[in-house]
């Protein structure tokens, strides 16, 4: 399967490493000085198992390329 992009923090999974959800999350997250964290490979099953949903701007994203 696909691999995907999962922060350890959240509920959602990522298609693009470079998404704006998880860029935006780094963002905060070193403002509120929580630290970052990096964003995980997975397989798309995996990531269904967990209960993970696909992030919104990702979903959009694939839809209009």
């Amino acid at each position: 399967m696909a691999d995907v992009h999962v922060p350890q923090r959240g509920d959602r999974y990522h298609l693009y490493e470079d998404c704006r959800s998880i860029e935006d999350g780094r963002s905060g997250s070193a403002a509120n000085g929580s630290g970052t964290y990096p964003a995980d490979p997975m397989s798309l099953d995996a990531a269904e198992e967990a209960g993970r949903t696909l992030c919104r701007t990702c979903h959009v994203t694939a839809v209009r390329t």
